[in-house]
């Protein structure tokens, strides 16, 4: 069995999820959330939060030891359209990325 989160319009880089995303791929989910935990990296609670709801969803919170990080991967979402105000009232315009985060855990690896 197999379940699947999807986590959308995160306001992280989808860069930097991928860095974290790599380090969880094929692990066990106890081995996922220990690496979440000592990592610093700003996304590693909302990656540990998807995996929590996909697991709910397969139903396997009692016991999350049997259970892989068979997928996951980062897409990325809209812009965000900021504007920063610069010398001789001017304006500068810049974006905040969004990214869509999709989680599968299943109890075969």
């Amino acid at each position: 069995m197999q379940g699947v989160c999807y986590a959308r319009y995160l306001r992280h880089s989808p860069k930097k999820i991928a860095q974290v995303l790599k380090l969880i791929r094929g692990k066990s989910v106890a081995k996922s959330f220990n690496i979440l935990d000592n990592i610093n990296k700003s996304c590693a609670e909302a990656i540990k939060k998807a995996i929590k709801s996909a697991l709910a969803n397969v139903g396997g919170l009692k016991n999350p030891d049997k259970f892989y990080v068979k997928t996951c991967y980062v897409t990325k979402g809209p812009y965000m359209k900021r504007i920063m105000p610069k010398a001789f009232g001017r304006a500068a315009l810049y974006t905040r990325k969004t990214a869509h985060l999709t989680v599968v855990v299943s109890d075969e690896k």
